[in-house]
């Protein structure tokens, strides 16, 4: 009886620490961005009634286990958007090129490593930088130049134009989680990445700090490094 107790020990013992070397020691992950941008509150006091408009981009995660379910996540991404609206009173009617970026960093929870289908969950905490950009006529009548006999016919009107550039950096946080699936021992796609994308950047007039809620979604391919 007690050698049979000692064999079923030693096979549990060995399904665990066989179980265990299937959890990737580290991951890279590499995907698309899609973000629904919200550039105004409605709770504010100023609200000034700007729509929501997608951005779209990628990002890059890298992992590291902790524990079987735990890991360490850094993600750094970018989205971009290019004229988003026009300005009033702008003769060209440039629109406006608005570009983040999150460098973020926080645990992930997997509920599952051990199975080809590995929902997850994950907070994230870091910054964001956003830059805002558009070109603006100076002159919309145009002057003479080049010089009289330079280049073009003399006395040809050319307009004067300029980028105005604003940049602003704060806090942001990614709160959700997503849903690898195994196809390798070392490759997994993610079809899902569902997270609520919070930005803390000072606004343009006041320069106080506003929080604006986003979506953002991803999808992409997820590298699996060290399990054996």
């Amino acid at each position: 009886m007690k050698k049979w107790y000692l064999v079923l020990c030693a096979a549990l013992l060995t399904a665990s620490v066989a179980a265990a070397t299937d959890v990737p020691q580290a991951e890279a992950f590499l995907g698309y961005n899609w973000v629904r941008f919200s550039p105004s509150n409605p709770n504010l006091p100023n609200f000034n009634g700007l729509p929501t408009f997608d951005m779209n981009g990628g990002n890059a995660q890298l992992a590291y286990t902790l524990h079987p379910r735990l890991s360490l996540v850094l993600d750094i991404g970018a989205v971009h958007a290019g004229s988003v609206f026009t300005l009033a009173n702008t003769p060209n009617q440039n629109g406006v090129d608005h570009t983040l970026v999150n460098f973020v960093l926080g645990p992930r929870y997997t509920f599952t490593r051990h199975s080809r289908w590995m929902p997850f969950a994950q907070a994230l905490f870091g910054g964001a930088r956003g830059t805002s950009s558009t070109g603006i006529t100076l002159l919309p009548g145009g002057i003479i130049w080049p010089p009289v006999g330079v280049l073009i016919p003399p006395g040809t009107l050319q307009p004067v134009g300029a980028t105005v550039q604003a940049e602003r950096t704060g806090f942001a946080m990614l709160l959700g989680g997503g849903l690898d699936i195994k196809v390798s021992k070392h490759i997994a796609l993610r079809p899902i990445g569902a997270d609520y994308y919070l930005t803390r950047l000072p606004r343009f007039v006041t320069g106080n700090d506003t929080n604006k809620d986003h979506f953002r979604y991803s999808a992409g391919v997820n590298f699996l490094f060290g399990a054996r």
